[in-house]
């Protein structure tokens, strides 16, 4: 099995080919239209506070706790952020990879704080 070496940047160039970006300022007053999740550790999220409604799984977690299903339909519109974007843009193309097909990247918290002041 062939496996192809990739430097961190060709896979974040390679995930933000894949996941569109949103910008906060499109969905601020729209949050309940999407599912919202915040990729960051516990910790950072508790240390700076989330986007309202949204919900806290890490990156490294998300195969394991969101799968598309009839509860949970492929079409779901996704929002994904973390601290910048980049663990974003990754967990973005894993969504995609597990099925979601409406998944966008919101970029950093700072960047949702910043648009809903």
């Amino acid at each position: 099995m062939d496996i192809k070496i990739k430097k961190l940047e060709e896979m974040l160039l390679d995930a933000r080919s894949k996941v569109e970006d949103i910008d906060p300022l499109n969905i601020i007053g729209k949050e309940d239209q999407y599912t919202i999740i915040d990729v960051r550790e516990p910790g950072e999220a508790q240390e700076s506070g989330m986007v309202s409604g949204a919900h806290n799984i890490p990156r490294g977690l998300l195969e394991f706790q969101l799968k598309p299903s009839e509860g949970f339909p492929a079409d779901t519109p996704i929002l994904v952020y973390c601290a910048v974007g980049a663990r974003a843009a990754l967990a973005g193309v894993t969504l995609k990879e597990l099925g979601f097909t409406n998944v966008k990247n919101l970029g950093g918290f700072k960047d949702w704080q910043d648009a809903s002041q």
